[in-house]
């Protein structure tokens, strides 16, 4: 799986799955929540298993992962606007914002 280019910064551990619901819910018809999968791996995309996203608590931040390459400019560009609605700090292609 290919990782997308958007990455959310300073997300707080007990934030997480709050967070990746909400981006599962707005974005996936089928979503109710993000599924903990364990080491971190969530599935955000209603079982679809085209996107999923890891936490990494050292550097508090998400990092997404798409099954395909054809898609990650999709994913990212909902990952960004999505960000941007919801004041989460993200870097997208080595640029902070």
């Amino acid at each position: 799986m290919p990782y997308c280019q958007t990455t959310f910064h300073t997300i707080n551990s007990d934030q997480v799955e709050e967070v990746l619901s909400k981006f599962a819910r707005e974005h996936f018809v089928r979503a109710r929540c993000a599924h903990n999968l364990g080491n971190g791996w969530y599935s955000v995309d209603a079982g679809e298993n085209d996107l999923r996203a890891t936490f990494d608590i050292e550097s508090s931040t998400v990092k997404f992962f798409c099954r395909y390459a054809k898609e990650l400019s999709r994913y990212d560009q909902k990952l960004q606007s999505f960000a941007s609605a919801n004041e989460i700090k993200l870097q997208r292609s080595g640029k902070e914002s």
